[in-house]
């Protein structure tokens, strides 16, 4: 007799969706596909290597995926081949699979590993190690072609393609420079620009060029690029500069400029199936898909070479000291009728463009009537156009030490103006200084100092006065000598005792001991950080935020670990710290956390002028939570 079927299985005939149903149905789903016990450890463990393409264009990404199977875990990361000499690495991530077919369960971990591709020709990937269960794999070694020729079609690994099907004509950087040929110091503007015709959300910089040879000064542009249309070779393309720079050649002959590389995140359509809000004519009309997805795709500039030619021998003048571009000069006195022994500020004013910050003292012959101090520089030089303009000046202290009417002479200095090809010499007018006095202060009656007479100074002369004489009959307790040696022992008793009770101190209350040694942890934080300076600069500010934070906890007798800001604030401004110390010290700590979640390559501030500052703060926080 024929079995009538089970409730389950009728209302699946049935198609009927009733709860009942439904639980069974997704009840015998989760039975099927769930693996019995063992099967997955009954797959044998291996490891392959392969890569998203076999070729790669130079500048693009590339994928080395390493898969696992009979396992989802592994004992620690696997062990990756050293390939600096022809990709840089960008970022990673795994993935875990998870199949049945034919009764058998198959399980795998795939970890993914994303490079960028530097430099032409074949290279082979050597084998990757991964240790799983205490048993150590090796996979095979993959090659890899990087070429400017265009990748063959398909994709013989079965991988994704880790640019979305973006093609090196869809996006791409160009540099541009304003000369190929340029002379030594002379300026050479750089833009590096990017031209799409995909459809980019964001971008950020991933490797500045290394501009070896020249000296680089970034040039001002707005916050957000201006996107401009252009039509290059029959395409359309949207086109904005987002890096511009001035570079001063500081040697002769070929200079390379590296290669400026990008991460964008390109909105590629989902190709997977029909995305019913999405654009039905493929994004023409500028509107996008709801299942659209961000692909990651990296991009290079090519590598530019500027030839530097050196400045012609030929009329070179003797005041030449290596500036291209163009100069004026003029000095100044802040005054002219002076005392003798007074200082005067003597100022040179150097106005032009080019590479005013790498400029010189010029040379002044003061006259010897004038006692001269090293000059001090100030700097009003801004990036503008292709090159940097605006002052640099030097301001001597100078104290006459004769009188009468004195002229200090012209000051002549020469650039080499690469628009005529031809040197200019400038100079500014001589400045006469009134000097009125005595000059008692020269070392001599209205003399002038001189080499003899800083000798004569300096040689002891035999003493010719009386000798005094001491009396022989006085007794030992009346000498000062005598009552030293007594009490001598009597201090070292008593500043033992001191150190001691310190000590004890020290050892049984917490906040005195934190107090007195808040500033020796801070100083030895500040010079571990020191020593972090030339590595990486987000364990530099990362160390440099402990040790400001740790001053101020330990001084206020607080938990580093919980330091609330607006609480350490009242605190400390209770026990006398000045708003304005606050509002630095907060400010510095704020940069701090800033730059440690930096991007790579971002520009930052010279660790020494943020230890200098971190320093000055340190002390004003010991002064006013001393008082």
């Amino acid at each position: 007799m024929r079995q009538a079927p089970s409730p389950c299985r009728a209302r699946i005939h049935r198609r009927s969706v009733g709860a009942r149903g439904l639980f069974c149905a997704l009840l015998g789903a989760v039975l099927a596909l769930a693996p019995s016990p063992g099967t997955a450890h009954s797959q044998e463990i291996a490891a392959r290597a392969f890569l998203s393409a076999p070729q790669v264009g130079v500048g693009r990404q590339f994928v080395l995926n390493v898969e696992v199977t009979g396992t989802q875990q592994v004992d620690e990361e696997p062990t990756l081949p050293d390939v600096a000499n022809f990709a840089s690495f960008l970022s990673s991530g795994t993935s875990s699979s998870f199949q049945m077919a034919g009764g058998r369960t198959t399980v795998s971990v795939t970890y993914q590993y994303r490079y960028q591709a530097l430099a032409e020709g074949t290279f082979e990937i050597g084998p990757v190690s991964v240790t799983v269960g205490g048993e150590t794999l090796q996979t095979e070694p993959v090659t890899l072609t990087i070429s400017d020729a265009p990748p063959p079609p398909g994709n013989a690994s079965g991988a994704a393609d880790p640019s979305g099907g973006v093609t090196p004509e869809d996006l791409f950087v160009e540099t541009s420079v304003s000369k190929t040929r340029a002379y030594e110091n002379e300026p050479v503007t750089v833009e590096y620009q990017i031209f799409t015709r995909v459809d980019v959300d964001t971008y950020s910089i991933t490797a500045l060029p290394q501009a070896t040879g020249f000296w680089t000064e970034v040039l001002t542009q707005p916050e957000s690029p201006q996107v401009e249309r252009v039509v290059r070779d029959g395409s359309e393309y949207l086109k904005a500069t987002i890096r511009r720079v001035a570079l001063f050649p500081t040697g002769t002959g070929e200079r390379t400029l590296d290669a400026l590389s990008i991460e964008a995140q390109v909105r590629v359509p989902d190709q997977r199936g029909f995305d019913p809000f999405g654009d039905p004519l493929g994004g023409i009309l500028g509107r996008r898909g709801l299942f659209d997805r961000r692909m990651p795709v990296v991009v290079a500039s090519r590598p530019v070479t500027i030839e530097v030619l050196p400045t012609p021998a030929e009329g070179r003048p003797n005041s030449f000291s290596g500036h291209v571009g163009t100069l004026s000069v003029s000095a100044s006195a802040d005054r002219t009728d002076v005392q003798t022994n007074e200082a005067v500020t003597f100022s040179v004013d150097l106005r032009g463009t080019g590479n005013l910050r790498t400029l010189t003292p010029p040379e002044i012959g003061f006259p010897v009537e004038f006692e001269t101090f090293p000059p001090e520089t100030r700097d009003e030089i801004a990036a503008g156009g292709g090159s940097l303009e605006g002052t640099r000046g030097y301001d001597y202290v100078l104290i006459p030490r004769a009188p009468g009417r004195v002229t200090i002479p012209p000051v002549e200095l020469s650039y080499f103006d690469p628009a005529n090809t031809r040197y200019v010499t400038v100079q500014s007018e001589p400045v006469e200084i009134s000097v009125t006095g005595d000059g008692t202060g020269a070392g001599g009656a209205g003399g002038v100092p001189s080499a003899v007479e800083s000798i004569r100074d300096e040689i002891r002369f035999i003493h010719i006065d009386a000798p005094t004489f001491r009396r022989k009959d006085v007794p030992l307790y009346a000498t000062a000598g005598f009552w030293v040696v007594l009490l001598l022992p009597l201090a070292a008793l008593g500043g033992a005792a001191a150190v001691r009770r310190h000590r004890d101190r020290i050892e049984g209350d917490v906040a005195y001991a934190r107090v007195r040694r808040a500033g020796r942890m801070a100083r030895k934080r500040l010079a571990r950080a020191r020593s972090l300076a030339s590595g990486d600069p987000r364990a530099f500010h990362a160390e440099v935020a402990g040790a400001l934070e740790g001053l101020l906890a330990d001084k206020l007798n607080v938990a580093e670990a919980g330091l609330v800001r607006e609480e350490a604030g009242r605190l400390a401004a209770e026990r006398g710290v000045s708003q304005k110390t606050l509002e630095r010290l907060f400010e510095c700590l704020d940069e701090c956390d800033r730059e440690r979640f930096a991007p790579q390559g971002a520009e930052r501030e010279a660790p020494e002028r943020v230890l200098e500052r971190a320093a000055a703060l340190m002390n004003d926080l010991v002064k006013e939570l001393a008082k």
